[in-house]
């Protein structure tokens, strides 16, 4: 019997004509795929680096048709980010009194990856991630990433495991994380978690609509310093929140610079996977459902690469810059084990 989902790995040559290695999970009778990049080649930017998905095609439920979902082999993949997710403000952090240092790579003011910026971004996941297992049915294709931090990351001293285990079956994509502190000397280790995913849009960001999920309530970080509302403005979180309601009804991105967090205020018990939709269009359309575990209470919403047709909105499981401000930090005692999932789908 043919398998109706299948695993494959694939070489292709990006624009700059280098080996760009991946792991495509696809179903055969729908022609539906996610891929998932091995390698970061000459990566700085880890939210594009090993683990990043690569692209995602979906079928679209209104028109029967496959839809890129996420952007196919265009060099601006979603990555996942830990052990900490976007920026720590100047790379610096004191844990269990300790100051630790993190290497700086991102220009706030260019908004844009360098080797001498002033903050720290998007984790320390490493160029090559290890495949440690693999798994394909009638129902489903799966693989499962390994990533070891082993202490000689400059920053951060701690001993971590993160496995990512891909899926694809007729749920669309999810991506599931469990987090062990495996420290041999019972050391504790900070911990967060993050995925960057763009959504690939089929008209403009201007009047693409954004909507949280309607039965919890939401505020947004409140930044670090006003300045103008666009790139040069200091996103930072304060660790203060402000009441907002932007997104909880749904609405359009319109022309606004958006580099914003937000916190779901309900229970876990009365909402446990929080579900946010993004339209197109302010007309409707099917639903791209992105959705988040209950370890992942907080979104991020950008829109720094509208040229191209694409907003991210990020789950995480803490606050920007948590190492410092704390909320959602993840304290892994010695062999503790902390699991998450997010995932996308289409939705009527």
């Amino acid at each position: 019997m043919t398998e109706i989902f299948v695993l494959q790995t694939e070489t292709y040559k990006d624009q700059q004509r280098r080996d760009v290695h991946v792991m495509v999970l696809s179903n055969r009778e729908t022609g539906e795929l996610a891929e998932v990049l091995l390698n970061t080649p000459g990566g700085q930017n880890r939210s594009t680096g090993a683990g990043a998905v690569n692209g995602l095609l979906l079928m679209d439920p209104r028109t029967n048709e496959l839809r890129e979902v996420l952007p196919y082999r265009r060099g601006f993949a979603g990555g996942v980010m830990a052990p900490f997710a976007n920026r720590i403000r100047e790379g610096s952090y004191t844990f269990s009194g300790i100051r630790h240092q993190l290497a700086c790579n991102w220009d706030e003011i260019g908004t844009r990856m360098t080797r001498d910026g002033r903050h720290a971004i998007h984790g320390l996941l490493p160029k090559e991630l290890e495949l440690t297992s693999q798994e394909t049915s009638e129902t489903h294709a799966s693989m499962m990433l390994t990533a070891k931090f082993d202490g000689t990351d400059e920053g951060y001293p701690f001993h971590v495991q993160v496995d990512l285990t891909y899926r694809l079956d007729a749920d669309g994509l999810s991506i599931a994380v469990t987090a062990t502190n495996v420290s041999t000397q019972g050391r504790p280790a900070p911990f967060m978690i993050g995925w960057h995913p763009y959504i690939q849009l089929q008209g403009s960001v201007d009047r693409a609509v954004v909507e949280f999920d309607s039965r919890s309530d939401f505020v947004m970080s409140e930044p670090m310093g006003p300045g103008p509302e666009g790139q040069d403005r200091d996103t930072h979180p304060t660790g203060r929140f402000v009441p907002c309601a932007d997104f909880s009804h749904g609405r359009p991105l319109g022309d606004q610079y958006w580099d914003d967090g937000f916190k779901a205020l309900a229970s876990v018990h009365s909402v446990p996977r929080l579900e946010t939709r993004i339209f197109d269009d302010v007309k409707g359309g099917a639903a791209i459902v992105l959705w988040q575990g209950p370890q992942c209470r907080f979104i991020q919403v950008y829109t720094g690469m509208r040229d191209l047709g694409v907003v991210a909105v990020e789950p995480m499981s803490g606050q920007t810059d948590c190492f410092n401000n704390g909320d959602g930090l993840v304290v892994l005692q010695a062999g503790e084990t902390w699991e998450t999932a997010f995932g996308v789908r289409f939705d009527l």
